[in-house]
């Protein structure tokens, strides 16, 4: 399912980028888009459903990392936006491990193999996130060159960590051609690529 490694791909960059930080990671973000064959079948509608659960289960924290606009009036006022905002992308993060407790993988190959995967990066992730806010936490907000400092620490620490991720959609059974036109018809799949498309040319980020 080359689309859901793509998605992947994008929640990954985007999460790291809302952080603070542009550094684009490999890892679990390692992939390439691939235009699907014309000549794929149609897509099963148990793939589409799992496909939409996957990237319904990625929007609950990449939505508000790819809508987070730091507070930049003062140092105080940026560092307490950005921990505001880690803790949302944590809440998300974990949101999104236990609604895959109820995906249905059951017409999908190896797929409950790939959700358990999934969960554990998405568990990997926010503890990657939760520690860059307990750096953060530690820092006196009115010192604009130790806010400056820990905020490039923590965002670089964040992509080293999600960089050495391996992406558990990336498995040969999940990158068939019906798993491949099932992602290109999912909903969900659609709406998590839009949401990153607006968050790199600055439009506002859908809400539905």
């Amino acid at each position: 399912m080359r689309r859901l490694i793509v998605v992947l791909t994008l929640a990954t960059a985007a999460t790291t980028t809302a952080c603070g930080g542009g550094q684009q990671t490999g890892g679990a973000g390692q992939a390439t888009t691939t235009t699907p064959s014309s000549t794929a079948a149609a897509p099963d509608r148990a793939k589409v459903a799992f496909a939409d659960d996957i990237c319904g289960a990625v929007a609950k924290f990449i939505t508000p990392a790819a809508a987070f606009r730091p507070d930049t009036s003062s140092p105080a006022a940026a560092m307490n936006s950005l921990k505001t905002q880690l803790s949302s992308m944590s809440t998300g993060l974990a949101d999104a491990g236990n609604d895959l407790k109820d995906a249905d993988t059951a017409g999908v190959p190896d797929g409950q193999a790939a959700v358990d995967k999934l969960r554990t990066t998405f568990s990997q992730m926010k503890q990657a996130v939760d520690n860059a806010k307990t750096k953060l936490d530690a820092v006196d907000p009115n010192n604009q060159q130790a806010v400056t400092t820990a905020v490039q620490d923590a965002t670089k620490e964040m992509a080293s960590s999600l960089g050495s991720m391996q992406n558990p959609m990336d498995s040969p059974a999940m990158s068939g051609p019906e798993m491949e036109a099932a992602a290109e018809q999912s909903e969900e799949c659609k709406k998590i690529k839009q949401v990153v498309s607006n968050r790199q040319t600055g439009s506002s980020t859908p809400t539905s």
